[in-house]
């Protein structure tokens, strides 16, 4: 089971478009995948479910990614993840016949009190970081995806908030691997900087207080999250090129030391932004723009290369992706 924490610095950069598009993409080659909200904007999980739904069927009876921090009590092991977990209906039904499924587990509007719950767990924002809470914090969301079985999913998709406060840590500290979406400008670069730095400081920190603690969590493993690349989103094309004004940023991307997409995705609002009315995820829609088509399946392809599973998530299958 691979777990892929898509993370920004920055809102508005389609965060949630890759994460829905990717996820129901490998869906329907026939494998499971689970997709895990944890920004408070819940659009990923709006994506699927009509609000009223969502309020009725899922935060009134508790089934979000925020209940289940909830249910974390001192001193005792948390309730399975796969209590909390929903099955979308709609975008099942259009990637069943390829024998995969798609599984959410909802974000809730008010996560960023859990948030602050755990920041307060850690001694405050500044914290001395070796703590006796630190692992009862940041290994909180890995020790619910252990609660899975190895042959529950093949694939997990984390949506990250746009900073990288507690729960974007946890979730670093849960992957594998990470994936950042960007736009081609000054903004999301400065960004993507800031992410990386964050981002280091964390995995040294994390690392140092694993050593310093190896005797009281001898099961804490290094840290040492792949980053797999930046995509590039929401670029505009003329002439069946990115235009001349994004190319400098474009190419000031593939200068900060990480490696970029070759596959980028396009500007289209008739593409993307009504996919929340339908609670179907572009890339199963079936009057979508051959370009962007052609897009999609190349950024996927593109994925599954760079996650070093193409060949296995190829096809239907209960095996675990390796």
């Amino acid at each position: 089971m691979k777990a892929v924490a898509i993370a920004s610095y920055k809102g508005g950069v389609g965060k949630t478009t890759l994460t829905a598009n990717i996820g129901a993409a490998i869906a329907r080659l026939g494998r499971r995948v689970l997709m895990i909200d944890l920004d408070p904007q819940a659009n990923l999980t709006f994506s699927f479910y009509r609000p009223e739904t969502w309020r009725t069927d899922l935060a009134d009876h508790r089934r979000t990614v925020k209940a289940w921090f909830e249910s974390w009590r001192p001193e005792t092991t948390p309730p399975p993840l796969a209590g909390y977990v929903t099955t979308p209906s709609v975008v099942n039904a259009a990637v069943a016949a390829g024998g995969g499924t798609l599984d959410l587990l909802a974000s809730h509007l008010s996560l960023g009190d859990i948030e602050m719950d755990l920041t307060a767990r850690l001694g405050g924002a500044r914290a001395h970081r070796s703590t006796r809470y630190y692992f009862d914090v940041y290994q909180r969301l890995a020790t619910g995806l252990a609660s899975f079985s190895t042959y529950d999913y093949d694939l997990v998709l984390i949506d990250c908030p746009p900073n990288f406060g507690v729960i974007t840590r946890a979730a670093i500290a849960a992957c594998d691997h990470l994936l950042i979406p960007a736009r081609p400008d000054n903004l999301s670069t400065l960004g993507i900087e800031h992410l990386m730095s964050r981002l280091g400081r964390f995995v040294w920190e994390y690392n140092r207080v694993a050593g310093l603690q190896s005797g009281m969590h001898p099961a804490v493993k290094r840290l040492e999250p792949r980053v797999l690349g930046v995509v590039l989103m929401m670029v505009q094309y003329y002439g069946g090129r990115p235009t001349s004004f994004l190319r400098p940023y474009i190419h000031q991307a593939s200068g900060l030391g990480l490696p970029v997409f070759e596959s980028m995705l396009r500007v289209s609002n008739r593409s993307f932004a009504g996919a929340a009315g339908t609670q179907l995820p572009a890339v199963l829609s079936a009057d979508l723009p051959p370009e962007v088509a052609r897009e999609l399946i190349s950024l996927v392809e593109e994925f599954l290369r760079r996650v070093g599973a193409a060949s296995r998530m190829a096809g239907p299958s209960h095996r675990p992706v390796a």
